[in-house]
């Protein structure tokens, strides 16, 4: 603020230039950072001047409207004012100053507790914790965008429309973090609601379900909501890396419109605004795939195992490790789809064979799969089966297909004489039960021959002994 003062008295006077006050529209006063070069001020003679400079700062965080300053020029000496008092201010000077309504969202991530690079496999769900902040001087609405990209190297383009573009299957979903005690945090879903509602929650953050469109609450100037930004990676998506954009944007629109000051629809270079920002997810994860399951003959004698050459190949780019390969036996030829509606796994009653590999390592740079080599053993049983293949039952390692884990075997496996095998063992499951109900009749025949036995000798021991009481007795009475 250019500044002169005039002696208009009849003598030197050294005077000096003080702030009295500021206020804001109501009254109240307010603290401004405002600069006076006291140090600098000298004597004046009668009718000279001395030009100076104020510094005055406006600060970062101030609501719009008027605000008066107030300057006091004092003279060394004391002197009657109109009100008969003694007093040293010999003039005051007035300013109004307009603080003009400011849009300004920011939107980062404090990098002591978060990063704007993960890492992740498809199906996962990755989240982004970013602050938003109404820096602006003025409530705010925001809404909350996210943009996909296309990359050229090491250069990152991000497409200007909000959409998932070519992410198809992909979503990004938001949440608001509250502090409910010193060191403890709640996570609190956004209500639906449709963007025609008479009225929203005054607190909490919104999804318009009919325009897919996410809002935050009213927000007053300088307030700063802490938000999860939560990323559903498609189960599909492709190993590779990709980078979203994260955008808050005000209410007002952007700077074109007249709103927020630093909003440009671009994000390239220096248009990457403080509103946006740029999160990037790399998706690693192994592919299992059999290849193949082939073998050299389809039978053998019950009780006999058949080899099964089976090869497993991983086509992702991180190595998987603890990988179980099982085989399994059906009657019907046309059990894939059933497996894999059930997770991969088949039912326990039909799993012959188990088999674990440690680990197998990602294809090099050179390579498009690692394949492995392993042989496993069918056990023959009388009869013959449809017999399948499966790696990673159950789904238990995250990879970029579930859907190529499976492998029926061409031909059916089984007994050399699957006709007599079968019925040999029918004719032998209904054999042994007869056999025991024979030996059980013969068993219980001996017992009843071993039981008269001994009955009949009893009884003749005891004619004997009464025999024997009767010639006893008539010698007595003699």
């Amino acid at each position: 603020l250019p500044t002169t003062v005039n002696n208009n008295g009849n003598g030197p006077d050294r005077f000096d230039y003080t702030l009295a006050r500021v206020t804001d529209s109501s009254g109240v006063d307010v603290i401004w950072d405002i600069t006076i070069p006291r140090n600098t001020l000298e004597e004046l003679d009668s009718g000279s001047s001395q030009s100076f400079e104020v510094l005055m700062n406006v600060p970062k965080q101030v609501p719009a409207g008027d605000y008066t300053i107030v300057f006091h020029t004092k003279s060394e000496q004391k002197d009657e004012d109109a009100s008969g008092r003694m007093t040293r201010l010999r003039d005051v000077t007035t300013l109004t100053v307009t603080v003009r309504e400011f849009y300004d969202m920011q939107i980062s991530m404090d990098p002591t507790v978060e990063n704007d690079v993960k890492t992740s496999a498809p199906g996962r769900v990755v989240r982004f914790i970013v602050n938003v902040t109404n820096a602006g001087n003025v409530p705010d609405v925001p809404t909350l965008d996210n943009h996909t990209s296309t990359r050229s190297g090491t250069d990152i383009m991000v497409e200007e429309i909000p959409d998932m573009g070519t992410l198809d299957g992909w979503d990004v979903s938001w949440k608001i973090i509250r502090q409910v005690g010193l060191d403890l945090e709640s996570e609190e879903d956004c209500v639906e609601e449709t963007s025609t509602a008479a009225s929203f929650p005054e607190d909490s953050c919104v999804y318009l379900t009919d325009i897919d469109s996410w809002r935050l609450p009213e927000m007053a100037p300088y307030e700063t909501y802490t938000m999860v930004a939560v990323v559903s990676v498609d189960p599909g998506a492709q190993l590779l890396t990709r980078s979203l954009g994260l955008k808050v944007v005000s209410m007002m629109g952007n700077a074109e419109q007249g709103g927020d000051h630093d909003d440009s629809p671009s994000w390239d270079g220096d248009f990457l605004d403080t509103n946006e920002k740029i999160v990037t997810i790399n998706l690693r994860a192994p592919d299992l795939e059999v290849k193949s399951a082939s073998t050299d003959t389809t039978s053998a004698d019950v009780g006999e195992s058949i080899p099964i050459r089976v090869e497993i190949a991983n086509t992702g780019n991180v190595h998987a490790s603890d990988i179980e390969v099982i085989l399994c036996e059906y009657d019907a030829d046309d059990m894939q789809a059933e497996i894999r509606k059930n997770n991969n796994m088949c039912d326990d009653d039909s799993i012959v064979m188990r088999q674990i590999i440690g680990a197998l390592d990602k294809p090099d740079d050179s390579q498009d799969e690692r394949v492995i080599e392993l042989y496993m053993l069918y056990p023959v049983t009388a009869g013959s089966k449809n017999v399948y293949v499966v790696v990673d039952p159950g789904n238990t390692i995250v990879e970029a297909d579930e859907s190529d884990n499976i492998v029926r075997i061409t031909q059916e496996l089984g007994s050399s004489n699957p006709f007599f095998d079968v019925a040999g063992e029918v004719a032998g499951k209904v054999a042994l039960p007869t056999m025991i109900v024979l030996l059980t009749f013969s068993l219980f025949g001996v017992l009843y021959l071993v039981g008269r036995g001994r009955r009949a000798a009893v009884k003749d021991r005891i004619a004997e002994q009464s025999s024997l009481m009767s010639v006893l007795g008539d010698e007595d009475d003699n």
